[in-house]
């Protein structure tokens, strides 16, 4: 062999070397391409064995593809197989952290997990199902911001808004109803969306848009409009409701506390007896009613009709309970206390008649501790309860105990700034202590709140009585 046919050779060598592995990598493309469609084809003809496989081969074929990878995920996911989908997003992303199939996938898996847990996830691990299902569908979103599915957006929104961010879950909601203006449940998520942010005119101006020709967000509606204060409309629109869900017994419940909050005593009553009709078995019907014709005037009525139905139904502590509240509004406290006892003798860890029963003692200055037990069995299973705190720091106050009484009154104010009465125990309590200035600001937090329990012309004589002593002392 000469010496130049020996180089033409080498040459001829290094260049087939040089060339072949980039025609092997094409074909191996290829052949994934091939097994990737074949893969639909098969998944679209039922056969998701065979499309597995496929997208297997796929993927053998070509490694360093994170789309066969995200195929393959989602794949499982839509045969419910979240396991292996997780794990193959994983893989996708591992290549490609943009991939934005593999994040959809993982998305939605964890977004699953975040809203249908039930309890069964600590606070923890749903906080953190919920994290991840929104970082990895921002992922998703932001990687095609222009072709971003409408689902997703949707996903996205309702993640926001269960983890208490409104103003992104508005964002991504309104672009839902851009892409999709038709959307019913976009809309009544986005009317969520909007009082989570404090927002209930937009929150009700959203449902009115539609609730004629989509009457099933009346009940949405209706909520908002009650929270607003607009409690006219909020009846009218629990009214076009049962015209949907007419054997709903919580839209029927909601619609008469709603008319005894507007004061019409009249309607509330009737509604209140046409659905004991419809659920004899049902004893809240009767409780409302009874309170409709207790705050209309009739208080006879209101106790003869409970009475009735406690002779009828003895176990049903929930019409004792009624009965002894019934009795206290009345005037009549020994009944009251009797009826109270009853209720515990039946469920002694009944917290609300715990509570009822201790307040009921220290409103008469008796039994004061048998009076502080009581609340603070009450406040054993609920810590928190504000209502309850007022319960025992009045107990204590009663007793004498200034001290403990400023203690548990001032959490109590804390819990419930608006409700007048505990505001008025506080100011009460820090004025027998001498601390007059801060009497009068409870005081005054008083009038300005519910106006419930309270005589505001004493309360206004209680801080004009402060003031005076205060110039005086000067």
């Amino acid at each position: 062999m000469t010496f130049m046919r020996a180089r033409r050779l080498l040459l001829i060598g290094a260049l087939v070397t040089g060339f072949a592995p980039a025609v092997s990598v094409a074909q191996e493309r290829a052949e994934a391409y091939l097994s990737f469609l074949m893969a639909r084809r098969l998944e679209a003809d039922g056969d998701h064995g065979g499309a597995l496989a496929a997208l297997e081969r796929a993927a053998k074929a070509d490694p360093t593809s994170a789309e066969i990878r995200a195929e393959v995920s989602a794949l499982h996911l839509r045969r419910n197989a979240r396991p292996e989908a997780e794990k193959e997003a994983k893989v996708a992303l591992a290549i490609d952290a943009d991939n934005v199939e593999a994040n959809r996938v993982l998305g939605l898996i964890n977004a699953a997990a975040a809203e249908g847990s039930g309890g069964r996830d600590s606070p923890a691990q749903t906080a953190t199902y919920l994290r991840d299902a929104i970082r990895y569908l921002e992922r998703a979103v932001s990687a095609s911001p222009t072709t971003a599915d409408v689902t997703l957006q949707y996903a996205l929104g309702r993640l926001y808004v269960q983890n208490g961010e409104p103003a992104k879950a508005i964002e991504s909601l309104t672009r839902v109803l851009i892409q999709n203006p038709g959307s019913v449940q976009g809309r009544l998520t986005l009317a969520q969306a909007y009082a989570a942010a404090n927002d209930l005119k937009s929150a009700i101006g959203m449902l009115q848009e539609i609730v004629e020709s989509s009457p099933g967000v009346a009940a949405a509606l209706g909520q908002y409009q009650e929270q607003a204060g607009l409690l006219s409309d909020a009846v009218e629109s629990y009214t076009l409701a049962l015209a949907v869900q007419p054997r709903s017994r919580e839209l029927k419940l909601r619609r008469i506390a709603v008319l005894l909050q507007a004061k019409e005593y009249s309607r509330a009553a009737g509604f209140a007896a046409d659905a004991r009709k419809q659920h004899p078995d049902d004893s809240r019907f009767v409780r409302v009613q009874a309170r409709a014709l207790f705050d209309s005037g009739d208080r006879s009525g209101a106790i003869t009709l409970l009475e009735q139905t406690a002779k009828q139904s003895p176990r049903d502590t929930g019409i004792l309970y009624a009965l002894a509240d019934a009795y206290a509004d009345a005037g009549r406290s020994a009944d009251a206390e009797r009826t109270l006892r009853q209720v515990i003798a039946a469920e002694p860890s009944n917290a609300n008649a715990l509570n009822y029963l201790g307040y009921l003692l220290a409103l008469r200055g008796e039994q004061l501790d048998e009076a502080i037990e009581l609340v603070r069995r009450a406040l054993d299973a609920e810590p928190d309860n504000g209502a309850y705190l007022d319960s025992l720091g009045w107990a204590h106050f009663k007793r004498g105990d200034l001290e403990d009484a400023e203690k548990y009154l001032a959490a109590a104010a804390e819990q419930l700034p608006h409700n007048s009465e505990v505001q008025d125990h506080l100011g009460d309590v820090l004025a027998s202590r001498g601390r007059l200035l801060d009497a009068i600001s409870a005081w005054t937090r008083a009038l300005e709140g519910d106006g419930q329990d309270v005589d505001k012309a004493v309360v206004e004589k209680k801080i004009s009585n402060a003031r005076g002593k205060m110039q005086n002392a000067r």
